[in-house]
């Protein structure tokens, strides 16, 4: 009962919208919200980077999908898979081009380790290091994607990014090495750290147009 004797009530102004999104923080309310994109996301990146050329669109994608869910805006799967297909359309020459220069390099890496090149440890050692770098630069090219956008000026923005914001670089360093080693420790994992490395690039993305 309410204190002038009438049944006690939702408080004035509370509507069922309002009551609903107090429900939802009181068990986590975005933060599982986001999670669950966040697994949504990595299943269609790892299904849609089978070919890998189409790897560095696909996570560009993702970057959006999860920049317009934090944003309250239309969010389900058909315009996750509507953006990806932009996404892979315009930029699957620029994926296919970082695939080959890190797979080149990463071939560089197994056979300096094995000692079957000239060099072994010190080529390894550079191979490595250019691969990461051109991988950074990828996904911080991949995280300012927007439908339109040309990936020649992306790569170029990427690059001068990836030395002029140090924290933003950092972001992706660590989403793509929690990503490695998640999928290190348990191989079927490695479905979901696409969605992990999108919440990291998410993260520089905003840097950078802050």
């Amino acid at each position: 009962m309410s204190a002038h004797g009438g049944p006690a009530g939702p408080g004035r102004g509370e509507t069922p919208e309002s009551r609903g999104a107090e429900r939802l923080l009181r068990f986590g309310g975005g933060s599982v919200a986001l999670f669950g994109e966040m697994i949504v996301v990595g299943l269609v990146v790892t299904a849609l980077s089978l070919p890998l050329v189409t790897a560095v669109p696909a996570i560009a994608a993702g970057t959006r999908h999860l920049d317009r869910h934090l944003a309250d805006r239309s969010d389900g799967l058909n315009e996750l898979l509507s953006c990806a297909w932009r996404a892979v359309k315009g930029g699957w020459l620029a994926g296919a081009a970082v695939a080959l220069v890190v797979g080149l390099l990463g071939l560089n890496v197994a056979l300096g380790v094995q000692g079957l090149v000239p060099g072994g440890t010190p080529l390894a050692v550079v191979s490595g290091l250019f691969a990461a770098v051109i991988a950074v630069v990828a996904v911080r090219a991949a995280s300012l994607w927007e439908p339109g956008a040309d990936w020649r000026e992306l790569l170029r923005d990427a690059a001068a990014l990836t030395t002029v914001d140090p924290v933003g670089t950092a972001y992706v360093l660590i989403g793509l090495g929690v990503g490695g080693v998640v999928a290190w420790m348990f191989l079927p994992l490695i479905v979901i750290t696409p969605g992990m490395l999108a919440v990291a690039m998410l993260a520089a993305r905003r840097r950078a147009y802050a």
